[in-house]
């Protein structure tokens, strides 16, 4: 016994079968929700006549008394079944098989394992809503089985023989008493089954919309419950519990509510209703059938028809004997049963695939409707109606009845009296009639148009579903035709021959519309066709018929003007401004609906034209008839303004489509110019075709503002067009015309523009302006001069005037490192490099600058990227004018040039350092220049110096620079320091002694924002005193080289900024000076060195430390600070003062003994301290440290006595 309602993956893969259900059952009623459906299927070939009266037996029993209880179950019987169907037993559980009874007939082991096996198939097919199923076996009895291989089966029932089965009817009795216990069983543990995830239950269409809906969500959880709830009250009902069902169908309408699940809705409805029938018509049972009564199952069982009760159609009234007046308490009323089956269609009317669904619930409401005594007006109607068809003649029944399946839709009876009238208007001019009445006759045919559904108005006339008969219509319509003819009206015979054309194109056939094409081109040739009604005598007023649908318009759109002819608005006026639609200072008033109305139904296109200016309408036509259309008097149809069409003539193929057609045409005047159609002239009608009678155009007219005229230039360039843009987004890459150069990096050049006024008013205003994704660089990079544009004007029309646009290639000399190396050329080599160092006994005596041009290797380039510095400026050149009238209403046009420019690099700066020259208030600024081109180059630069650079090479230059201060106020900081730091965190500052700097590590922090801010202005400065200059010979090519963005070390800044303390130096009272070189002394002979500083400044300092630290340089990266071992200190290395005043000196005094001979430096530097951090000098400890953290970085601002003092001991 197979399970009722599953819930798992299993059930919902197998059981799907179709979306949509095959086959409708038209003998459905209100009562089958009630009742359990069993299919009665032969598995084998049995005799008609026995088969038929087993059939009849079985099926007769159709309902079952509980014992002991009030509660009965009833049964319905189908021989076929759709599996389309039974997956719909989810949706309502009536329509599920819920048992099988198979018959069949064996005489053998072979005839008894075929039954057994068919009967199995059948069980395995509707095996996920079996309840139970029973095979009744004749030909054999249960022991004659039970001794074949097969044996015998508890679920077969064996007969010996088809008239020895009189048990028959207990057998079914009590298989559908297993039935009813199964699905007492599945009832209440659907009931009580309180589980959190319960399955959603689906029609068989709704799973393919399962996939990816989230299971989680408030709305999911109220369909599986509201599902779950109705296919309970199902179970409450095929139960017979019909009270509790209703309770439960109307529990489960609320919950699907929230969740709009209007499919399941409409079978709760449906649900109610059938709990309500069965209590207000409850079903009389069948106590069985005659036996003289024959059960044909070719006609009932096929059908899907069963055995329903025939005493309720006996009634006169309807109504069964025994029902009580007194309505049950969970029941609709009567007339409220109609209105939610209408409800339930209602909701089923909303999904295609429950269309037999739908037609179901119609048919079981029509019955309803029976048993209400409600349709038998309706039957007396058809009745008639096919009275009145059968006393026609022949011919007249043909074309009647092919409408009488119309009649039983419709409602009224106009069709029935327009007959009549028609078969009077004719019995006017039959040939019999000597004098025939062709006026009455054409009157009594129009009276007859509006039971035909006609009215030659084709503003009336649906043309978006089927309307009438169109058989009918077209005849009717030829005999007014042929009547208005035979009347000499050839203008009312036009009229309602383009009615036939324009309104029942459909209908007609291609030969159809060839003949009325004809008889149009005949008639116009008598009689003009015109765009206005016609009056006739009696008052009768024929409309317009404008041919819409020839051509067939399926686009429209109104062109705007191009970008460079499209006015613009120089300055907003309140009139004009957005905020002008502003009712006041209310957030809220009801006014605001009222104005968003009026732009709905006063559409106005978001752009302008220009008064005297061509505007044009874009239309895409169909011919959709079967000969070639020729269009004549194409233009616009307009209202407001005065305009001046283009007509147009187009021909149109047949049959064909879509064709674009541009109209044209001037406005004469500035306003607003109302567009409500176009006018064409086809087949001799003309026709005012109007846009609010032309579906596929949205709006019923546009408003276009007119603004006054404006000059017109062209405008044209020296420099080749550029062939694409890459950074300008579509909209600014539409220009006029475009420009294209390549230059390299620090090249100018000029870009002639030619602009011809090529209107009707003179240019009185015109201005420049660039639009560039690349920002301040290209306005860098275009220039022109203001003063020679305003000289040209005005321009008059047909005049030209000559604008030049300089372009200067600028850009970043600066090479960008692949490693992101620092760009600081080191002034003390690496060991990373090979080079040769004087030793200590060698003492060579040379300038620091001079070591470095001849130790330091320029790079090969090979870490630069010259890519990077290749780029692509885009710019769109606007060029706004106007004069005229529109100029006075602040209205102008705007030109555009596409400027491209191509900069490739030039010479690049791969490396730069700044290094002290010979005088001290001189510094070299050294640079290593890269050839990045496929020439050579000749750089210039100094005074007369020069190099030349071969492709891709690269060569150091330096060039020599007076030493400056940028003047920058002194802003306080939270340390007590001020942002310049001359002598801070660089490899060539000497530390500290351990033992101070690990007391105040805190202190000595660097502002790095304050040193890079004062690092960029240094290199403002720096990029205006060099001068740099390339030439390339070969390609006849010169140009500049800007420094911008050097990227200055606070070691750099030490070398270009002017010292402001003057030092003074003595080593054993004798005064040392920069050129001097090193001082010799011998070993154990104490040193003196006398320090003195002032203050050249014109403030005073804050607390200053000046410091005397000793130091050896191993001259492979490494120094050794404090060499306690070699090097004796007696006194202080430092002394601190609280402040040193303008022009005030300060002096300190340090002793030290060398103890062994070597080359000993001495690094002696003046910090600003604040606060105070050191009082006393710091103890001797010997520190090795490598080169990068030999010198720490410190507060404020430092001095360094350069260069190092140098003392050989010997």
């Amino acid at each position: 016994m197979a399970a009722g309602t599953p819930s798992n993956k299993t059930r919902q893969i197998h059981c799907i079968s179709s979306k949509a259900m095959s086959v409708a059952d038209y003998g459905q009623r209100a009562e089958d929700h009630q009742r359990l459906l069993v299919l009665v299927k032969p598995l084998v070939q049995l005799r008609t006549k026995s088969y038929a009266r087993i059939i009849d037996r079985v099926t007769s029993v159709t309902y079952i008394q509980l014992p002991d209880s009030k509660r009965s179950l009833w049964i319905r019987y189908k021989q076929h079944m759709h599996l389309e169907n039974n997956d719909w037993g989810d949706f309502q559980v009536h329509r599920r098989v819920a048992g099988v009874i198979c018959l069949g007939k064996a005489s053998c082991d072979i005839e008894l394992a075929t039954v057994y096996s068919n009967f199995e198939t059948l069980k395995q097919t509707y095996r996920y809503t079996l309840f139970d199923a029973r095979c009744f076996l004749f030909g054999m009895t249960q022991a004659e089985a039970e001794q074949t291989a097969s044996g015998s089966r508890t679920d077969v029932i064996y007969y010996s023989g088809f008239d020895n089965c009189e048990q028959l009817e207990d057998h079914v009795k009590d298989f559908v008493s297993s039935l009813f216990w199964v699905l007492e069983s599945k009832r209440l543990d659907r009931k009580n089954d309180k589980s959190d995830r319960l399955p959603l239950l689906m029609a068989p269409f709704e799973r393919k919309d399962m996939v990816g809906i989230d299971t989680e969500t408030r709305t999911f959880k109220r369909k599986v419950q509201g599902r779950m709830r109705k296919h309970l009250a199902d179970l409450h009902l095929l139960a017979g519990l019909t009270q509790e069902a209703f309770v439960h169908y109307q529990s489960a309408l609320e919950i699907l509510r929230g969740a709009n699940d209007w499919l399941w809705m409409g079978a709760c409805w449906e649900g109610m209703c059938a709990a309500s029938v069965i209590q207000l018509y409850p079903p009389k049972p069948k106590t069985g059938i005659p036996r003289n009564a024959s059960f044909s199952g070719g006609n009932s069982l096929i059908g899907g028809a069963r055995i329903h009760r025939s005493e309720s159609f006996d009634i006169a009234n309807g109504l069964p004997d025994f029902v009580s007046e007194e309505r049950p308490k969970n029941c609709l009323s009567a007339d409220d049963i109609v209105d939610k089956y209408k409800e339930a269609i209602s909701h089923y009317s909303k999904y295609t695939n429950a269309g037999i669904v739908e037609m179901e619930a119609c048919i079981k409401a029509t019955q309803v409707l029976v048993q209400q005594k409600k349709t038998l007006e309706a039957a007396d109607f058809l009745q008639n109606v096919i009275y009145i068809n059968v006393n026609l003649s022949d011919q007249e029944k043909v074309e009647r009845y092919s409408a009488l399946s119309r009649l039983f839709t419709l409602i009224g009876f106009h069709r029935k009296a327009a007959f009549f009238k028609r078969v009077a208007a004719m019995q006017c001019v039959t040939p019999q009639n000597q004098h025939p009445a062709w006026n009455m006759c054409n009157q009594l045919l129009m009276e007859t148009l509006k039971g035909y559904k006609l009215t030659l108005d084709p503003r009336e006339y649906p043309t978006d579903r089927p309307c009438g008969w169109p058989l009918l219509q077209t005849r009717i319509l030829h005999e007014l035709v042929f009547s208005a003819r035979r009347m000499g009206e050839y203008g009312i015979a036009v009229r309602i021959l383009s009615f036939m054309l324009q309104v029942l194109h459909d209908q007609l056939s291609g030969a159809e519309k060839r003949d009325i094409a004809i008889n149009l081109g005949t008639l116009t040739n008598k009689v003009a066709g015109v765009p206005h009604p016609i009056a006739r005598e009696n008052g009768t007023i024929l409309p317009a018929v404008p041919f819409t649908r020839f051509p067939a318009v399926k686009a429209f759109r109104l062109v705007p003007l191009s970008r460079q002819l499209t006015p613009l608005l120089q300055k907003l006026s309140l009139s004009t401004s957005p905020s002008s639609e502003s009712l006041g200072p209310f957030i809220y008033s009801p006014i605001q609906n009222r104005v968003c109305i009026d732009k709905k139904l006063k559409p106005r296109v978001d752009f302008k034209w220009v008064a005297d200016d061509v505007c044009e309408m874009c239309l895409s036509f169909y011919n959709p008839l079967p000969f070639e259309l020729r269009v004549g008097n194409l233009g616009f149809l307009t209202e407001g303004l005065q305009f001046e069409p283009i007509p147009a003539t187009v021909t149109l193929p047949a049959e064909s489509g879509p064709h674009t057609v541009s109209i044209m045409g001037t406005p004469k005047g500035a306003g607003i110019l109302t567009i409500v159609g176009y006018t064409t002239n086809v087949l001799g009608v003309e026709s005012h075709c109007r846009f609010k009678h032309i579906p596929t155009v949205p709006q019923s007219y546009y408003e276009v503002e007119v603004v006054p005229a404006l000059p017109l230039l062209r405008v044209k360039t020296s420099l080749p067009q550029a062939v694409s843009t890459l950074s300008l987004d579509p909209a600014e890459s539409k220009a006029n015309t475009s420009a294209a150069v390549s230059l390299f990096q620090g090249e100018s050049c000029e870009c002639g523009l030619t602009l011809s006024n090529g209107g009707k008013v003179p240019v009185e205003s015109l201005s420049l302006k660039l639009s560039s994704e690349s920002g301040v660089l290209a306005d860098k990079v275009f220039s022109w001069s203001e003063e020679n544009i305003q000289t040209q004007l005005p321009l008059q029309p047909g005049g030209q005037m000559m604008l030049t646009v300089y372009i200067k290639a600028v850009g970043s000399f600066i090479a960008k490192h692949k490693n992101n190396s620092n760009a600081d050329i080191p002034v003390t080599p690496t060991p990373s490099k090979t080079f040769e160092y004087s030793t200590p006994k060698s003492t060579p005596k040379r300038s620091a600058s001079s070591t470095f041009l001849e130790t330091c290797k320029p790079d090969s380039g090979e870490s630069v990227e010259p890519d990077s510095l290749q780029r692509i400026i885009e710019s769109t050149l606007k060029i706004a004018y106007s004069g005229g009238p529109g100029m006075e209403e602040d209205f102008h046009r705007e030109a555009s040039v596409l400027l491209r420019v191509d900069i490739k690099p030039s010479v690049v700066f791969t490396q730069w350092s700044a290094i002290p020259a010979t005088e001290s208030k001189e510094f070299h600024l050294v640079l290593d220049t890269l050839n990045t081109t496929s020439q050579e180059l000749e750089v210039q630069y100094g005074d007369q110096a020069s190099l030349i650079l071969g492709s891709q090479q690269n060569k150091r230059l330096a060039v020599k620079l007076n030493r400056f201060v940028v003047a920058q106020p002194r802003k306080p900081a939270l340390n007590g320091f001020t942002e310049c730091d001359v002598g801070s965190g660089r490899n060539n500052t000497l530390p500290r002694y351990g033992s101070v700097q690990s007391q105040n590590s805190k202190l000595l922090v660097t502002d790095a924002q304050q040193s890079t801010s004062q690092s960029s202005l240094y290199a403002q400065q720096l990029a205006t005193m060099v001068d740099i200059r390339w030439k390339c010979p070969i390609l006849k090519k010169s140009g500049f080289a800007m420094l911008d963005h050097l990227d200055l070390s606070p070691s750099m800044m030490d070398h270009i900024r002017t010292c402001p303390i003057n030092w003074q130096v003595c080593l054993n009272d004798r005064l040392v000076n920069s050129s001097d070189g090193q001082a010799t002394f011998p070993v154990g002979e104490p040193l003196c060195v006398d320090v003195t500083v002032t203050n050249n400044m014109d403030e005073a300092t804050a607390r200053l430390q000046l410091m005397v630290e000793p130091y050896t340089d191993h001259q492979n990266g490494t120094r050794e600070i404090n060499p306690q071992e070699k090097v004796v200190c007696s006194g202080n290395c430092s002394i601190n003062s609280d402040k040193l005043e303008a022009e005030q000196s300060l002096t300190h005094t340090s002793s030290f003994i060398f103890l062994f001979p070597g080359l000993y430096k001495f690094n002696i530097t003046c910090t600003e301290m604040e606060p105070p951090q050191l009082d006393n000098a710091p103890a001797m400890a010997p520190i090795i440290i490598e080169e990068d953290t030999i010198f720490p970085k410190r507060e404020g601002q430092s001095w360094k006595y350069r260069p190092a003092l140098e003392v050989l001991i010997t």
